[in-house]
């Protein structure tokens, strides 16, 4: 990724979420908000297994 990662960023819906940090990011849509990780500019951060360039992917 050529971005740099935030430690946190906030989705259009309010929700904080924490890049790369799936179990306590509280858009992961089990922490009372609705799930934000299909909208998610560092999706492939939480889910490396649906990176094409990502060779240790287990698919």
């Amino acid at each position: 990724m050529d971005k740099e990662i935030p430690e946190k960023v906030i989705d259009v819906t309010g929700v904080v979420l924490t890049p790369g940090k799936p179990d306590v990011c509280l858009g992961n849509g089990e922490q009372g908000f609705e799930c934000c990780c299909d909208e998610c500019d560092f999706f492939l951060l939480c889910f490396p297994e649906f990176d094409p360039k990502n060779e240790d992917a287990d698919l």
